[in-house]
Parts: structure tokens; sequence; C-alpha cells
């Protein structure tokens, strides 16, 4: 696989929900108009070899490379931990986002502060693409605001999608210019483009913001939720449900996009 080409990569693990994941990855590649790969780590557990695997995501490539004229479909194995292959994946092939299916959350969740691009979270079948026509993008007081506005903002230019910024409300008045300097930010970036955008004033703090986005993306039916992840949850959030997983389980059939909070992008999507 050659490199100097920002790619999407699909989580294939061959296991329930891999097709999916697949469906969600080529829609995100068409849209961006960015190749697709198709990625996965060796299974020592059921004895794999690489051959093994190559084949079958070549005869998955197979089938699908037909259907995206417009966009390449590569494939790729490795024999080594996953830290060590987010790392290539960010530096050496310029990955801009991992689409997963939500079974495997348990899996990539805890290894997403190592990653220097987002995981993106799916589940559903049917309907796909109105989900990348509506985003919403939680904004209060924290800095990595602006991190998922930018990533909004790609499906925004590429895909006309509508975003809602969906913005906290403080009780303090230093946090709350903070959170209007947020969004002030975030608009002058999107002001530059032509997509559509409005302001959501959710009346909440930014402790329950992540939980008031989920609400209010479910209510758009279809959607996806940009949300930041943070990896050491306070016990305020456990309490209140505002861990990652827990908005991912409760997400239904939206596509949850987890962001590390910890590090910059090391591709941004030209």
């Amino acid at each position: 696989m050659e490199n100097g080409e920002q790619k999407i990569f699909v989580w294939c693990n061959f296991s329930e929900g891999m097709n999916d994941a697949i469906i969600h990855g080529m829609m995100i590649a068409i849209t961006l108009r960015k190749e697709l790969c198709l990625f996965h780590l060796l299974d020592k557990r059921v004895h794999e070899t690489i051959e093994i695997a190559e084949a079958r995501l070549r005869g998955v490539a197979a089938k699908i490379s037909p259907l995206m004229s417009t966009v390449s479909v590569k494939y790729f194995v490795k024999d080594q931990p996953i830290k060590l292959s987010l790392d290539q994946l960010a530096q050496l092939y310029e990955c801009l986002v991992l689409v997963a299916h939500k079974v495997s959350v348990p899996q990539l969740l805890p290894v997403l502060e190592y990653a220097a691009f987002p995981f993106l979270f799916v589940s559903a079948k049917t309907n796909i693409e109105p989900i990348y026509k509506r985003i919403v993008v939680p904004v209060g007081y924290m800095k990595k605001c602006k991190d998922l506005a930018l990533w909004a903002s790609y499906l925004g230019r590429h895909n006309g999608a509508m975003i809602d910024i969906f913005t906290a409300e403080e009780g303090w008045q230093a946090d709350q210019q903070v959170v209007k300097n947020n969004i002030f930010s975030i608009k002058r970036l999107y002001g530059k483009f032509r997509f559509p955008f409005q302001v959501v004033e959710s009346h909440t703090s930014t402790w329950k913001l992540q939980k008031a986005a989920l609400e209010h993306a479910l209510g758009l039916k279809s959607a996806m939720l940009i949300v930041s992840a943070s990896f050491k949850p306070t016990i305020i959030d456990s309490f209140l449900g505002l861990t990652e997983r827990k908005v991912i389980s409760r997400s239904e059939d939206l596509s949850v996009m987890c962001v590390n909070s910890q590090v910059d992008f090391y591709t941004f999507c030209g």
C-alpha cells in the first residue's frame, strides 16, 4: 500500500458488523474523495496467518472496488501491537479516520488515546446517507471543541452537511466567556465556506453537554455526533452517564465519532 495519499481506514476483524462498517467507510471515502483501506490485525487466538488474512481482505476489496469507481480500495494486514499500528497509520499512511462497528468499542476505545486521528463508531444498516448530512458538535469551554468542529467542517464542505453547534451554558462568567470565544472561532471558520450551520443552545453546562448532545442527535433520527474522549472520567462523569462508552451504547443508529482530546490531529483533510 502506497503512502502519500490521505486515507479512510476500516477496522476489519471478520466479526459481526464488519460489513456495515465497510459500507460506512465507503460512504465517507467517496464523500471526501479519499482512498479506502481495509485494515486488519492478526488474531493469534485463531492461529491466523498474514497470507490467510490478506486473501480474505482481497476478496472483500474485489467485491467493493467496482462500486467505487472514483476511489481506490486497498487492504492492509499487520502482525504487531495495535498501539504501534495506530502510530503508523497516522505518520506513514495519513489516516484521516478509522471506521469501526460499535461491537468493537471494547477493543478500540481504550487505545484511542494513542491515535492522532478520530475513531468513527457505526451501526446503521440502512438510511446511511442522511446520517452524514446532519452533524452535531458539542461546544463547551474545552479547547478541544475546535477539533470536533474542524472534523465536522469536512462533511460540511464535501457533503453539504448541516452542522448543529450545540452550545453549553455556564454559570461562571469566565467559563461562559470561553464558550463564547469557542463559538466565535468556530463560526468564523465555518463562515469561510458555504455549508449550512446553526447554533443550538442547550442550556446545560459543559459537564452535562455530551449527554444533552446525544439526546439532541437522537431527536434528529439520522445524524453523526462528534465527541471528545477524555480517557480519565471523573466520578461525576460516570454518575451522569457522560463517558464515551455510555454515549456510544445509547446512540442507537447514530454514528459517533470520538476524538482524542490529548493530541492534535496528524493529518488534516485536504
